[in-house]
């Protein structure tokens, strides 16, 4: 059975409007690990942080089969962060972030892709809060990625354009994934009015176009090989990904910086 938070994201990455649902996810995301700690923390502590009404609260957190009494809710959210925790140990037991560069398709040379990989680790452990920006299908691929940061610590969403409080600031790492690189300079144009230059912001893109100093609309771009092949980009991503979330459980959760 799916862990809550499992759970939780899909329904938040899936959902098509802001109401108490939408609100009670976004905020048990953005303080998750604080949550679990906060052991004095009520129910009522929570509904006035998040600004949502009870019964909402409690029909949804029925509708993820658990039961709305708060402590036993909480019970269960941290028994499945620690098993969480116990299968991503489990995974990584002999994995190395070596092995898997060696085998995913670059036009970089493997210690070129380490290091680059190792920097952008640095990015995400840096900032408060990750926004993944997308089309849907590399959203879904990036949802282990987005599960296993949170379950380590990090505030990792993916972006909604209805969402009212979502702002950019310099907290923030924008992850732009775009073959062509086309759907982030829309972006830019057309959300000017949410500040993301504001921002630091990785492109992860097929297009070369976009590695050199003009037209550079990225601060970081992972130029993966091909040419606008949404396949072969898929196949990509879910490497990089994997490697991202590898590197990052050895060179930070492990304390190996």
């Amino acid at each position: 059975m799916e862990i809550v938070l499992a759970r939780i994201l899909k329904y938040l990455n899936g959902a098509l409007f802001y109401d108490d649902h939408y609100r009670f996810c976004t905020y048990l995301v953005d303080h998750y690990l604080e949550i679990l700690d906060r052991e004095e923390m009520t129910k009522e502590d929570f509904l006035k942080e998040a600004g949502i009404g009870e019964s909402n609260m409690d029909d949804f957190i029925r509708r993820l089969t658990c039961s709305p009494d708060w402590a036993s809710f909480r019970r269960t959210l941290a028994q499945d962060h620690l098993l969480r925790l116990d299968q991503i140990r489990g995974r990584m037991v002999g994995l190395r972030a070596e092995d898997l560069a060696a085998e995913m398709e670059k036009d970089v040379s493997d210690e070129e892709m380490l290091a680059y990989v190792s920097m952008l680790c640095k990015e995400l452990d840096r900032h408060e809060r990750i926004v993944l920006i997308g089309a849907l299908y590399p959203m879904s691929i990036a949802v282990e990625f987005q599960t296993d940061l949170i379950i380590l610590g990090k505030n990792v969403v993916q972006f909604h354009n209805y969402d009212p409080n979502m702002q950019f600031t310099k907290k923030d790492l924008l992850v732009f994934i775009s073959a062509t690189g086309r759907f982030m300079k829309g972006f830019l144009e057309a959300r000017s009015d949410l500040h993301p230059k504001e921002a630091d912001s990785l492109l992860i893109t097929q297009n070369p176009a976009y590695t050199m100093e003009e037209p550079r609309i990225s601060d970081h771009v992972l130029k993966l090989p091909g040419r606008f092949d949404g396949l072969r980009f898929n196949y990509q991503l879910m490497h990089i990904f994997d490697l991202l979330r590898i590197q990052y459980y050895q060179q930070y959760y492990l304390g190996d910086r």
